[in-house]
């Protein structure tokens, strides 16, 4: 899974957000402000990824236990899919 063309990330002032442009406003038209956490999983997900390839990556960059990880993970992927910015 990764990203939808057209999903584009940035960050102001310390703020990081994904916004829909160009084919994509069409599916989605508004303004997603992320937390680190979600900014980090939004980079991750410019490159096809796996449920289990960010829970990896996520291990690795914080102290915190798999299955809370992998729970998080999971309604994050969610909630990006309810709003149709992945694909796969």
């Amino acid at each position: 899974m990764r990203l939808k063309d057209g999903i584009v990330t940035n960050s102001i002032d310390g703020e990081s957000f994904a916004i829909a442009t160009g084919k994509a406003v069409k599916e989605f038209n508004g303004l997603v402000k992320n937390n680190p956490t979600a900014a980090f999983i939004f980079e991750l997900l410019k490159t096809e990824q796996t449920e289990d390839s960010i829970v990896a990556a996520m291990l690795e960059k914080y102290d915190v236990d798999e299955n809370t990880v992998r729970a998080d993970v999971r309604e994050l992927l969610d909630i990006l899919r309810s709003k149709n910015l992945i694909e796969g």
